[in-house]
């Protein structure tokens, strides 16, 4: 999302963020109760974080079994992202700030996967596949998924959120929320939205979004203009 101010309070994103002053002043940002003032700033997932900017800011949203946030291999909750060691994503927010597009976006997550990414466990890889093509929509749980990759339920957990940093519920919650972003339309009921988005009603979605955005979209529509991309392509996600 590309914003020209941005204000909000504590909330936990399960992605990871990346969060970049576009103009000449830095951000200010809380993590975990601590303010960091810098050009750009990392948060791992799942840590709290708050953002206050005045001027243009980008916030890059990397799902914790991306190859973009892989690649990084950042250790601890965040801190301040280090744009000197990285030229080309800089060049590329530029050039997304200048002329918005979804290509733009993909092209500055892509300068991030350079590396080589941290491995995943194969059974969490399996699982947050079977997550992706939708199966969670039609019921697919913890005791399911790990049944398919032949751990016990306990243990399925506990490497879920060892690879990932985040729990499994808060995992399925985050794709869900996705969905709701990616189906989202001017004009379209918040309790359409809801429903196609896998969430039991309106309510749920609101709580959801509140407590990882701190926010709704209608919110941020009506403080400027922007536009939802989809950015997701299945092959970054493989390892």
């Amino acid at each position: 999302m590309l914003a020209p101010h941005l204000h909000n309070r504590p909330h936990s994103h399960v992605a990871a963020s990346l969060l970049v002053s576009l103009g000449r002043e830095p951000i200010r940002v809380q993590l975990a109760g601590h303010w960091i003032t810098a050009e750009a700033v990392w948060a791992a997932p799942d840590v709290d974080q708050a953002l206050d900017s005045d001027g243009p800011v980008a916030v890059l949203h990397l799902d914790p079994d991306h190859r973009a946030w892989r690649a990084l291999r950042l250790q601890g909750p965040g801190g301040e992202f280090p744009l000197a060691e990285h030229p080309r994503f800089r060049a590329c927010l530029n050039e997304l700030a200048a002329s918005p597009s979804a290509a733009a976006a993909l092209a500055a997550r892509a300068t991030l996967e350079a590396g080589e990414p941290r491995p995943l466990d194969p059974r969490v890889v399996l699982a947050c596949r079977a997550l992706r093509r939708g199966d969670d929509a039609a019921g697919l749980g913890g005791a399911a998924l790990a049944e398919a990759v032949g751990l016990s339920e306990s243990r399925f957990r506990h490497l879920f959120r060892e690879e990932l940093g985040v729990n499994l519920k808060r995992f399925q919650l985050h794709l869900k929320c996705q969905r709701a972003l990616t189906l989202w339309r001017d004009g379209m009921s918040l309790t359409d939205l809801a429903l196609a988005a896998g969430f039991y009603d309106q309510p749920h979605l609101n709580r959801t979004l509140r407590a990882m955005f701190d926010t709704l979209p209608s919110r941020y529509a009506r403080a400027f203009p922007i536009q939802v991309e989809h950015l997701d392509e299945p092959r970054l996600h493989d390892q």
